[in-house]
């Protein structure tokens, strides 16, 4: 019973809606006489203008594509093979930053034990240690001085070999 009564339905509907009004033709006529709907002629965007290459080749010079950081230093050193670094074990904080991005600020403690204060890109600053992890490259701190962090890190050579490189934090002027 309900099925006949829905296609009835539907097909009133159908017809009623399919009824020839011109209604819309003469809006559309109306508007066309009053001199509404125009066509505008918009012209295209300009090209950029052709810009030549260039060179670097001042290869003597500090590369201007790098940060200039003279408070970092990397000490050459031969390298050695570690071990893997475990990848699964959670962050400490100061890891999250690179090492370059990191600054001495100053240090306190006795002769016994001294921390170094480091400022991370954010502004905070961080009690650190010996033992305490540090830099995006698995630095670990070996040794606080009053004006030098030492800090060993791991390095993939991409192959799954890992290498040990000695970098050092010192106080800025």
């Amino acid at each position: 019973m309900k099925y006949p009564i829905f296609f009835i339905g539907m097909g009133v509907f159908l017809l009623t809606s399919c009824s020839g009004s011109d209604e819309f033709l003469e809006i559309d006529a109306a508007l066309e006489k009053a001199g509404l709907i125009q066509t505008v002629k918009v012209e295209p965007l300009p090209g950029f203008p052709r810009q030549s290459d260039y060179q670097y080749q001042s290869t003597a010079q500090r590369n201007p594509f790098q940060a200039n950081n003279r408070y970092l230093d990397i000490r050459a050193s031969k390298k050695i093979e570690v071990a893997e670094p475990d990848l699964m074990r959670v962050k400490e904080p100061l890891e999250f930053f690179s090492l370059s991005s990191l600054r001495l600020v100053g240090s306190l403690g006795d002769s016994g034990e001294l921390w170094g204060l480091v400022k991370n890109p954010l502004g905070t600053v961080s009690k650190v240690t010996v033992g305490d992890r540090i830099g995006t490259d698995f630095g670990e701190i070996v040794k606080v001085n009053p004006g030098e962090l030492v800090v060993v890190e791991k390095v993939s050579n991409g192959k799954g070999i890992w290498f040990s490189q000695s970098r050092s934090i010192l106080v800025k002027e």
